[in-house]
């Protein structure tokens, strides 16, 4: 019921505070004789009112500078160390009012190191830009110099911990780094970042736990580690304790760890099936740390991290497990797209080291693929989604020569069909996507599948003889069309070879002239930085010269990153 008028509320007594700090203090103190049942009760109350004080937030900062949170520290430790100790000596005694006050302390600790409950409204799915976050008042409380060591105890012998508790404990973290950048420089150390990775090892042995709790402990605590990369990032070298390359070769190490050696009970099915579940979380949150404002800077540091290595060496690893081999290999490849994306410097050092033809060999030794891993080469070479065909043009074109080299391999006649429908679509878009496929040879990567045509359905064939064509009117050479003659050979001379027809209208496509008359040779100036450079004065053939050229003018691709208000925009002088 709303009324018209609120309620009065009436001030706290001026000496509120120290009366509560006083009781809280008696409560610390007779810890250790074992506080009676109304004791733990006012204990518990003291810690809800401390909540709803700083609901108030003008009074986070001034209760933060208050000796309360050291000494619910302390009672929290201890009441941690009971519950473990108690699980340890298998007592069936009811825990529930320790393990309440437990919940309810560190809900205290999470309200006064994010006020503005930045981590939860994460968690649920919601990001604050940089504009709502310096709209943000009133500053978190100063992170206690006894929360690290606190931390790291309440995770040492942590099997003994219940899983929920354990969840409240990375929310917490998470709170405080999602809180301000102060207090996560402070949290963010060797010790706790040595827990962040225990707790995710531990994941994949899950005994008689909870599935669910497990894999939600797993889930947060791989946003608390994206939430630590993206705060490292902000920093400079002298605020930081730790570095994002440490962090990622412990990342990488975990990812491709040796189940090989672990004893044979555990390396059962059921363990493989949780251990792949816990690399594929592990996969997807290397796209969620690259989604940054500082994207080309952690690129650098995951090239540096040797993370295309790590990434193939999963896929070859992952070839003695017996299931889900292929939702892996989507996010394996999910994971590349992300390091790559818009980064032509690592594409380049993708081709160095790893090479697509490499790619390609581990991908087939893993079977068949299934529709999602193929789509996920066509969202690779588009670097968005793959059916955004006519908004987003080819970023990167060697995916595109891997999918027509697998065509021929793929049992499926179904996907022969829906891969070579689509690369006729986005290969023939515009001139700036056939002169990038004219450029990477692949009129001779489809004639070398074209040449075993007993493992291509006839429409998948006729698919690739149309993007012959129309990748033949950009531009062929001499030798792609002698190889394009030499595949109508039969072996019976007075058999006609099925290809004949399509190819020759393919080559009268080729031959004929469509709409204005166009340069055989011209510049391209697609990319941002492109141009025509002129030479210096002193070099020209006299005291000036002209430079002439037709201009054309294709509709450009939308570039969904450029739409905004600040986007660039291609000027003629």
């Amino acid at each position: 019921r709303v009324d018209d008028i609120p309620p009065g509320i009436s001030l706290l007594p001026d000496n509120i505070l120290q009366v509560l700090r006083l009781q809280l203090l008696q409560c610390v103190q007779k810890m250790s004789d074992g506080l009676e049942e109304q004791q733990q009760a006012l204990s518990l109350l003291l810690v809800k009112f401390f909540i709803i004080l700083c609901r108030n937030l003008a009074n986070v900062e001034e209760i933060g500078m208050c000796s309360y949170i050291n000494h619910v520290i302390t009672m929290t430790t201890l009441y941690i160390q009971q519950l473990k100790s108690k699980t340890k000596e298998k007592e069936v005694a009811d825990q529930t009012p320790i393990e309440e006050f437990v919940r309810h302390a560190l809900a205290f600790c999470e309200s006064l190191y994010d006020p503005y409950r930045n981590w939860r409204q994460r968690i649920a799915g919601r990001f604050l830009s940089t504009v709502e976050k310096s709209r943000q008042k009133y500053k978190p409380a100063s992170l206690t110099v006894e929360f690290v060591p606190f931390f790291y105890q309440c995770f040492q012998e942590s099997e003994h911990l219940k899983e929920s508790l354990k969840c409240c404990l990375l929310h917490l973290f998470g709170a405080i780094v999602a809180g301000g950048q102060r207090n996560a420089l402070q949290a963010v150390s060797p010790a706790t970042m040595e827990v962040l990775m225990r707790v995710l090892a531990d994941c994949d042995n899950w005994d008689d736990r909870n599935p669910e709790e497990v894999s939600r402990k797993a889930e947060l605590t791989l946003k608390c580690l994206t939430e630590v990369v993206h705060i490292l990032l902000t920093s400079s070298s002298d605020q930081r304790q730790v570095e994002t390359s440490t962090i990622l070769e412990n990342y990488f190490k975990l990812l491709n760890s040796d189940h090989s050696a672990l004893p044979n009970p555990r390396r059962c099915r059921q363990w493989e099936s949780r251990f792949i579940a816990l690399q594929i979380q592990m996969l997807n949150t290397i796209t969620a740390m690259l989604d940054c404002t500082d994207r080309p800077v952690l690129q650098a540091i995951f090239l540096n991290s040797n993370c295309f290595e790590h990434l193939i060496r999963l896929l070859q690893n992952c070839k003695v497990f017996q299931g889900h081999l292929d939702c892996l290999a989507v996010s394996t490849i999910q994971a590349l797209t992300a390091v790559m994306h818009k980064s032509p410097a690592a594409k380049e050092v993708f081709k160095e080291r790893i090479g697509y033809a490499h790619i390609y060999e581990v991908l087939k030794s893993l079977g068949q693929p299934s529709r999602e891993l193929l789509e996920e080469l066509m969202n690779m070479a588009v670097e968005g989604d793959h059916m955004a065909v006519g908004i987003l043009g080819i970023s990167n074109v060697q995916p595109l020569l891997l999918l027509i080299q697998w065509l021929p391999e793929l049992e499926s006649h179904d996907l022969q069909i829906f891969i070579s429908n689509w690369l006729r679509r986005i290969c023939c878009i515009n001139r700036q996507s056939r002169a990038t496929c004219v450029n990477a040879n692949m009129v001779i990567r489809i004639i070398e599948a074209l040449n075993s045509h007993s493992a291509l359905h006839c429409t998948c064939a006729e698919n690739l003889i149309a993007l012959l064509g129309s990748l033949g009117s950009q531009s062929m050479g001499s030798e792609e069309l002698l190889q394009l003659i030499r595949l109508l050979r039969t072996e019976e001379p007075k058999r006609a070879h099925p290809y004949v027809v399509p190819v020759m209208r393919a080559i009268l496509a080729m031959a004929r002239k469509q709409g204005m008359a166009s340069a055989l040779q011209y510049f391209n100036l697609c990319h941002s930085m492109a141009g025509i450079a002129v030479p210096s004065i002193h070099k020209w053939p006299g005291s000036a010269f002209s430079f002439n050229a037709w201009l054309c003018l294709d509709q450009d691709r939308v570039d969904p990153s450029t739409t905004s208000k600040s986007g660039k925009r291609k000027q003629l002088y």
